[in-house]
């Protein structure tokens, strides 16, 4: 099997497995969570780790409320543009491949919520607290800063070597 298409098919596996249980975790949050209704995982943790069901019609971290046709369609590009991009990625590694398969695993996930519910089904609580809490986040959010973070690192990787093999192909004077 080529090269490439071994990355493609990890790119693929890997965003199944997050599309997996993103789906897990959201019908598992539908069935025993009532809306803006909270539960709590390890009550050892409570309040700073806390399950609370909430919709989100808007982006990241719940800004621009209302917009959900519009993030629709910009989620669906990105589900697009990602899946393009690992299929053509000339660069293929294994660390490319399993950041783009997070990044597309969490984006399917969230435009799942957005075509089937017109809202995005947020869980995961986190505060330090009373005044410092993060915004509610799910399996797919999560998904997608790691799997970026994936890509910056890819992307630092790869410049340090092209780097390094510049410096050692340049003759040196002496």
């Amino acid at each position: 099997m080529p090269r490439k298409t071994w990355f493609s098919l990890l790119t693929l596996f890997v965003a199944l497995v997050v599309v997996a249980l993103d789906r897990a975790s959201k019908l598992w949050v539908l069935n025993t969570i009532p809306l803006y209704g909270e539960t709590q995982p390890l009550p050892a943790l409570y309040p700073y780790l806390r399950f609370a069901h909430s919709a989100n019609t808007g982006i990241a971290f719940g800004l621009f409320q209302g917009g959900s046709a519009l993030f629709t369609l910009i989620a669906g590009g990105a589900v697009v543009a990602i899946a393009l991009y690992a299929l053509h990625a000339a660069e293929a590694s294994w660390l490319l491949s399993v950041s783009l398969g997070m990044m597309l695993g969490g984006a399917a996930g969230n435009l799942w919520d957005r075509l089937v519910y017109g809202s995005v089904i947020d869980f995961i609580s986190v505060r330090a607290s009373d005044t410092l809490v993060w915004p509610t986040f799910n399996l797919a959010d999560t998904a997608i800063v790691l799997g970026t973070g994936l890509l910056i690192l890819y992307f630092l990787l790869e410049d340090r070597r092209t780097r390094r093999n510049q410096t050692a192909q340049t003759p040196h004077m002496g």
